[in-house]
């Protein structure tokens, strides 16, 4: 019967496999920077795509809403105006979007150093119980059901003349069985 605990610990690594186990492994793949790096630029990317939209419905608004003569709009401090707030809405998106990053992957380390670490220990278990199993049997408990093994250590016809002695069979080739009974009758 199966251990308790070896049990517990393959689930875990089962429910874990499952679930996120993908995710982190992707993640790993990078330096910590790196990782942080990649994040924050599609990060920028998306933003500053959703800056233009916002642009462009800033300048829809002005023309159509406050009916703003094309002509007449001081374009330098409208471009300001975005310029600062794409600016600042990009800085505090990547200070917060380090903050995040960072700590989704110190957090998908850690996971993945918990699934080492089970790993780890369902294989000392293993081992310890190979050892134990090693220590534990003789040579008799081997042959318990087994016929070939049983087999193989069968005595045979003594050489020698008043066949006292017995010898046993150590190899499992039945073709050397046979010819070493074919020179027992010569």
């Amino acid at each position: 019967m199966h251990d308790k605990e070896k049990i517990r610990i393959m689930s875990k690594m089962a429910v874990y496999d499952k679930r996120g186990f993908d995710k982190d492994a992707k993640a790993n793949q990078y330096f910590r920077h790196d990782y942080i790096y990649k994040r924050n630029m599609s990060m920028r990317f998306f933003l500053g795509f959703g800056c233009l939209i916002l642009i462009f419905f800033y300048a829809l608004h002005l023309l159509a809403i406050e009916d703003v003569d094309i002509f007449t709009l001081d374009f330098g401090s409208e471009a300001l105006t975005v310029l600062i707030f794409a600016l600042a809405v990009m800085v505090a998106y990547s200070f917060i979007g380090t903050i995040v990053f960072t700590r989704e992957f110190l957090r998908s380390q850690k996971r993945i150093a918990e699934y080492f670490s089970l790993m780890k220990q369902l294989e000392e278990r293993n081992i310890a119980k190979e050892k134990q199993n090693a220590h534990s049997s003789s040579i008799y408990d081997d042959f318990e059901n087994d016929e070939e093994d049983f087999e193989r250590y069968e005595p045979y016809r003594p050489r020698g003349r008043d066949g006292a002695e017995y010898r046993y069979r150590t190899t499992g080739d039945p073709e050397f069985w046979e010819d070493d009974d074919k020179k027992d009758l010569k």
